[in-house]
């Protein structure tokens, strides 16, 4: 699942969340995707994205690893 320009970090499975309820919010130089969870009414992160010109690999790899990731660098 390799994007060209970003890293990915994987925090929850699209499976568990309602279809069309995703969203991609910026906060600083992070991007998130959220979405609300099956049977639920707030949202909730599913993953982490990182832009390759705003984030270092590493950085990146250690941030989705503080956060229970699954960490996948830009393709």
């Amino acid at each position: 699942m390799p994007y060209p320009n970003e890293a990915s970090c994987r925090l929850r499975s699209p499976d568990d969340f309602e279809k069309n309820s995703f969203r991609r919010i910026q906060q600083g130089k992070l991007a998130i995707i959220i979405g609300r969870l099956k049977g639920k009414d707030t949202t909730t992160a599913q993953a982490y994205r990182y832009p390759v010109a705003k984030w270092d690999k590493d950085e990146a790899r250690k941030h989705c690893e503080k956060n229970k990731g699954t960490f996948h660098e830009a393709g």
